[in-house]
């Protein structure tokens, strides 16, 4: 009799199976998709880019002291090629100096020369230097006056 009970739930549990791994499955797909979507929420790196640069028309919105900035590139940055940028930052907000810096690879502090029209308008110039690495990652770090800790803006190039 009890073989007979152990039978019948070894039965119900075999065919419940597929069901459970069904759910299970669900669960973590779920829990995946939270945990990546809150991740990339954070504005600080995440897999060694973070307020990433997606650009449309040679123009990408990041963030200031959680406010939106604009950067307008004249052309894609390629390595070896001058590349002029404007940057429209909140108001009341001054750029005491910038620069890129290589992410994944280091690559020195190449100068953006940049000048304001006193609206929150800046433009300048940089030119990346050349690497070994096909894909390179980049950021352009803003020192922004009265803030603590700088803005950075990453972007990729490819060979």
């Amino acid at each position: 009799m009890l073989n007979n009970d152990n039978n019948k739930r070894s039965k119900i549990l075999h065919s419940q199976l597929p069901l459970v791994a069904i759910i299970i499955v669900a669960v973590c797909v779920y829990l995946a998709h939270k945990f990546q979507s809150s991740a990339l929420k954070d504005t600080s790196v995440v897999n060694g880019i973070g307020n990433s640069c997606n650009f449309v028309n040679e123009t990408c919105e990041f963030l200031i002291d959680e406010k939106l900035a604009i950067a307008s590139f004249s052309t894609m940055p390629e390595p070896e090629e001058s590349v002029t940028v404007k940057l429209i930052i909140p108001e009341g907000k001054n750029i005491e100096s910038a620069w890129i810096e290589g992410v994944n690879m280091y690559m020195g502090k190449i100068p953006v020369l940049l000048d304001s029209d006193g609206k929150g308008k800046w433009s300048g110039w940089f030119m990346l230097g050349s690497c070994s690495e096909p894909v390179m990652k980049w950021q352009l770090r803003l020192n922004v006056e009265g803030m603590d800790s700088p803005s950075y803006l990453y972007f990729v190039t490819q060979q």
